[in-house]
């Protein structure tokens, strides 16, 4: 029986519109209805996985960032946390300058969400969204000030990212993710320590409802999703879905815009009345 889907959001739940299709709308509204709980999972960092779910009138809980927090906007709690010791933070951003890329860091601070150089090295339009949440300046010299949750690229190329994803993984840094990006094009790296992934978040969360992993669906379309569909007791991809995430799913959904996720909701039956 299914009591818990963890899903994420940027190309499972919506698609470059960030605006629920009816049919997934619908969907939501029935399992919850029917006590199954509704969980995100997402790439994206606390303050705009909240704002992009209100906008779609989405009231539920997220793993944001990958897995580096977990909160509960309705109870204004986080339940999960796994940031980076203060000499890792410095040694990845070291790796980051050895390969001449400039990083968003993503912090733990009330007020402030990312730290910016002043010509960080992703898309111009992804500067726009973290603007009005960023303290810009040289990033060597605030890092050790702050509580390092994550760094990041969106938007660039995989040439330039994939050397240095594969130097921070080889020296056991943190867990280094190379994703297609649904929103912005190109190619997105995402560096997050090693305690972090989104399936840990799931974990958390889920054992405060004493939830176990087989009453658990997972669902998601990139590689960022990869440890949640194997730790989920089913796992569901998007038809879209790279390869190595389609091989981890036990069955496929269309996409959001075809509304895909509805699809859950007999999925959910199915295997309810196969436990009978």
């Amino acid at each position: 029986m299914i009591r818990l889907v963890a899903t994420d959001l940027d190309g499972t739940l919506w698609d470059r519109s960030v605006e629920l299709h009816p049919a997934i709308r619908a969907a939501i509204e029935e399992l919850q209805r029917r006590g199954i709980t509704v969980l995100a999972a997402t790439g994206r960092r606390p303050r705009s996985a909240r704002t992009a779910l209100h906008d779609n009138g989405l009231f539920v809980p997220a793993v944001c960032l990958d897995g580096t927090f977990g909160e509960d906007f309705v109870r204004g709690e986080r339940f999960h946390e796994a940031l980076f010791p203060p000499a890792t933070a410095a040694r990845v951003l070291a790796a980051f300058a050895a390969h001449g890329v400039a990083p968003n860091v993503f912090v733990d601070h009330p007020e402030i969400d990312v730290l910016l150089a002043e010509a960080p090295s992703h898309r111009p339009n992804r500067a726009e969204s973290l603007a009005d949440w960023a303290l810009i300046g040289p990033l060597e010299l605030v890092l050790h000030e702050h509580r390092v949750a994550a760094f990041t690229v969106i938007g660039g190329e995989l040439e330039r990212l994939a050397p240095l994803a594969a130097a921070i993984a080889g020296e056991g840094l943190a867990r280094a993710t190379l994703t297609s990006d649904s929103l912005y094009g190109g190619t997105s790296l995402s560096v997050i320590p090693a305690a972090a992934s989104k399936w840990a978040g799931v974990a958390a969360f889920a054992a405060l409802l004493d939830v176990a992993p087989d009453e658990i669906l997972g669902v998601g379309d990139a590689a960022n999703d990869l440890e949640l569909l194997h730790g989920a007791g089913h796992a569901v991809a998007v038809r879209s879905a790279a390869p190595e995430v389609l091989a981890a799913a036990d069955e496929l959904i269309d996409t959001p815009g075809e509304g895909g996720w509805a699809q859950l909701v007999a999925i959910c039956e199915r295997l309810d009345a196969g436990d009978r």
